[in-house]
């Protein structure tokens, strides 16, 4: 019979920091929002599994604030000794762990690895094995190949427990990863999860900002094996939490953070752990695989940036037949169960007709300047543009006026965010083989420094009112002046974020500017778009509809039903559009070889004016790519993924 005790209440001190950074995660991204809450299980002992890890603490603030269940976080030791970091961490009781990658150090001499004629051997020149290496540890070289040591022979050899597929190397430089003790942060999740509780963990092991998300680490895997193995009356839950950002490192972006179906532990799997040795690595391995698979209901990963592509066009051109719009929830459900579909699909060649359309209809938009959802406003008279466009450019010069004074003085803030957040990133990139340009830790650097720097600046400002004050009128009283400069400081942050989102507005307005241009200028090339856009948006809507089922669509389209017998077209192009062809390839020429992007700028804030209905695949959507993933990051290879599990099973059995 299952223990069921009804969930711990979150204390005062939890609630108050989950309300902080309610404000926090609301100051910083322009909207957040939740799906699939209701899968959080309501009571019981669950392990949340956060990912992709692209913004480091920002990753825990959004978290945090979303998540409806107290949790108890794990928190890289480096981080835990931070002086403010870490105090919030020692606050909210988070689990320090030491992690391999943060004490790796640089070996003596060099090594050579023959894996033909000697698999499992490495020998040394000038080396110190028997001093400086354990068994355990790990051997990191090359381009981040490592393995696992079995046994220290001497001080030029070394036994290791797996052969590894590398190239003819020489002989390299190495590092080397000791083996840490976990056993102190498995007694303190097992207390938790006993106590009914909840355990957070970022499985990839640390920030990055890949295109891909890192191969999950098997800790959190032995972790909830391990608890049940000793307690069979708890029911672990494994809850995937998906952190999808449109513009991670950005002021005013958008986030959606998505809940996955819990994951429960087969009775079978705790069994097999119990015996150890193979059938221990093979449980491990099962529930690392369904939690992958987990991931990818709350995650998007393409095989590629066309694929990514294609998937987002899709998804604005697709037309359910309900007339609401979709909500930013909704966006990253289909965007998941696209992803899914397009990667089934691969080399269908419906499937490639309409990649290059989209291709096309994507370098079309580009050279106009304008984006998707934009095209609908094309349908326009040049006059009523013309009237449209002198009421915008009104309003965004009445904006502009009421803006410009905040912008102004908050221009230090601004460049001393940037700078900071600048030298920040480049520390955290020399310091990591995992990280591309190290942009997961900005956001991080201008919240913390914004936080400190505001209030500073908002005081200087007052500082200078209160001279003013003295010299403009001196009859006032000391306390008098005090109390209104106070005021004038308290007031600041209240008015710059009203002058903020009035900003988020003028942008709106500013990015509807274009496409009136081209209504005026060029109203034949907007209706040609217009039906391109139709044409292709019928395509897509056929194409899906015919594959709803294993996309587990709750609506159909709109076009299907007039389309369902429709063959995909092809591109017919009239005079005029091939006139916009040659300019558009000429144009091409001249900008010279670059890959095909999405007609949305980067800094694309359109949700007010049209839904979700741009920018609506998250930077932090996953497209998978060739390059290595390096040790610190964990390993993509199958034969290395062993090693890690061996690693933990073996620190287990020695418990």
């Amino acid at each position: 019979m299952i223990d069921s005790k009804p969930p711990l209440p979150a204390t005062i001190t939890y609630s108050s920091f989950q309300k902080l950074f309610q404000v926090i995660s609301h100051i910083f991204f322009r909207e957040i929002k939740t799906s699939d809450v209701h899968n959080v299980p309501t009571s019981g002992p669950c392990i949340f599994i956060v990912g992709p890890h692209a913004n480091q603490f920002v990753d825990g603030i959004v978290y945090l604030s979303k998540n409806p269940r107290p949790s108890y976080s794990l928190m890289a030791s480096v981080s835990y000794n931070k002086p403010l970091i870490g105090h919030v961490g020692k606050i909210l009781s988070a689990i320090p762990v030491v992690r391999p990658q943060d004490i790796v150090n640089k070996g003596t001499g060099k090594i050579f690895y023959d894996p033909v004629n000697f698999p499992f051997e490495i020998r040394g020149q000038d080396t110190c094995f028997l001093s400086q290496i354990g068994t355990r540890d790990f051997i990191i070289f090359g381009t981040n190949y490592k393995v696992h040591v079995a046994r220290v022979i001497s001080d030029t050899l070394l036994e290791i427990t797996h052969a590894i597929k590398v190239k003819d190397l020489g002989w390299q430089e190495f590092k080397i990863a000791p083996h840490v003790d976990q056993t102190a942060v498995y007694d303190e999740v097992y207390h938790h999860l006993n106590n009914h509780e909840c355990v957070t963990v970022f499985p990839e092991g640390g920030s990055h900002d890949r295109s891909e998300m890192l191969p999950l680490k098997a800790g959190f895997a032995v972790m909830a094996l391990g608890a049940a193995a000793e307690n069979p009356s708890l029911d672990i839950k494994i809850v995937p939490v998906g952190l999808n950002y449109f513009h991670p490192d950005r002021f005013r972006s958008r986030a959606v953070v998505s809940f996955g179906q819990p994951i429960s532990i087969d009775p079978e799997d705790v069994e097999k752990y119990k015996l150890g040795g193979k059938a221990k690595r093979e449980a491990v391995t099962k529930l690392l695989d369904q939690s992958d698979e987990a991931f990818k209901t709350v995650t998007v990963n393409a095989p590629d940036f066309d694929t990514l592509m294609v998937v987002q066009a899709a998804r604005r051109l697709y037309v359910p037949t309900t007339d609401t719009k979709l909500t930013i929830e909704q966006v990253v459900k289909l965007n998941c169960h696209f992803v899914s579909l397009w990667a089934k699909m691969k080399g269908d060649p419906r499937l490639d007709q309409i990649s290059r359309k989209v291709k096309y209809y994507n370098d079309m938009l580009r050279f106009f300047g304008i984006r998707d959802h934009q095209v609908e406003k094309l349908d326009i008279t040049p006059l009523k543009a013309s009237v449209q466009l002198i009421k915008r450019v009104v309003k965004l010069i009445c904006m502009a006026g009421l803006g410009a004074p905040a912008l102004i003085s908050n221009l230090p803030l601004i460049w001393v965010t940037n700078y900071i957040s600048k030298m920040k990133q480049k520390q955290a990139l020399a310091g990591s083989s995992v990280k591309i340009a190290g942009k997961d830790v900005l956001a991080t650097w201008k919240v913390i420094v914004a936080a400190f720097a505001a209030p500073a600046l908002y005081g200087i400002y007052a500082l200078i009112y209160l001279v003013q004050l003295g010299k403009r009128r001196p009859a006032l009283s000391g306390k008098a002046k005090l109390w209104r400069a106070s005021l004038v400081w308290a007031i600041q942050p209240i008015l710059h974020y009203l002058l903020m989102r009035l900003g988020d507005t003028g942008l709106d307005i500013y990015k509807s500017i274009r496409p009136l241009f081209l209504a005026i200028r060029n109203p034949e090339a907007g209706h040609i778009i217009q039906s391109m856009r139709k044409d292709l948006s019928q395509d897509i809507s056929t194409f899906i509809n015919e594959h709803a089922p294993e996309l587990d669509l709750d609506y159909k389209s709109q076009s299907s039903s007039n389309s369902s017998s429709r063959s995909l077209s092809p591109l017919n192009l009239s005079p005029v559009q091939d006139n916009i062809t040659h300019l558009v390839l000429t144009s091409e020429e001249v900008e010279g070889e670059q890959d095909m992007i999405n007609p949305q700028s980067d800094d694309d804030h359109s949700l007010l004016n049209a839904s979700v209905t741009t920018d609506d695949m998250p930077e932090s959507y996953l497209v998978s790519t060739d390059g290595s993933v390096s040790f610190l990051g964990d390993s993509s290879s199958s034969d290395e993924s062993s090693y890690q599990i061996q690693s933990l099973l073996m620190e287990e059995e020695s418990r």
